[in-house]
């Protein structure tokens, strides 16, 4: 018997990140960027996921002369992975980006990396399906991302079905760096859950 069809980000993870650091003036990065967006290969690697194991597409917003910062944070992990780097949204077109992962089956069974500015990556989730009032206290879910927190990681997990799983929909601080001090909302002093295979 052929099975039906599947839902688009069905059994997937969707990791939103914020580029790393910046510096003074220019679109790259600061010393301490590099070194964030370097760090992101052991970090990634070493990540626990329900569902699929492994990270299979990367989107970053579009460069732009005041910022490449999206695509140079993920560029190390791109490289690692042997990934291409999706840059095909602008920034303020986060709703475009979403309409594609939600129109798609190829994004079913998947780890998905997106790194945006942190401006829109609240709204950029809430189009990707998550509703931050039907989300459990330990979520950690913020309703703002303060300019000066770069190490806040957000994962959404979807079902079987592609809706979203509130208990696997979290904001954990990736304690990348000592500058990774304010932990979401809760105040969760864990941190993100590691493969002790590669821990």
């Amino acid at each position: 018997m052929a099975s039906g069809p599947t839902a688009p980000l069905a059994n997937s993870n969707i990791l939103l990140i914020r580029h790393a650091e910046k510096p003074d003036t220019g679109p790259g990065l600061s010393p301490a960027g590099r070194a964030r967006a370097d760090a992101y290969v052991g970090f990634f690697r070493g990540l626990a996921l329900d569902g699929p194991g492994g990270l299979d597409h990367l989107f970053a917003a579009e460069d732009s002369p005041a910022s490449a910062r999206p695509s140079l944070t993920v560029a190390p992990l791109a490289a690692a992975l042997g990934l291409a780097v999706v840059t095909n949204f602008k920034d303020k077109d986060y709703k475009s980006l979403a309409g594609h992962l939600l129109g798609l089956d190829q994004f079913a069974n998947s780890g998905i990396v997106i790194c945006w500015h942190h401006e829109h990556i609240l709204p950029l989730a809430a189009s990707l399906g998550v509703d931050a009032n039907h989300l459990p206290a330990s979520s950690a879910w913020p309703n703002r991302w303060p300019g000066d927190v770069f190490g806040w990681l957000l994962r959404i997990g979807y079902d079987d079905q592609g809706r979203v799983i509130p208990g696997r929909t979290v904001c954990l601080n990736e304690r990348l760096t000592d500058d990774d001090r304010l932990d979401p909302p809760s105040g969760d002093p864990s941190g993100f859950p590691r493969n002790p295979s590669t821990a």
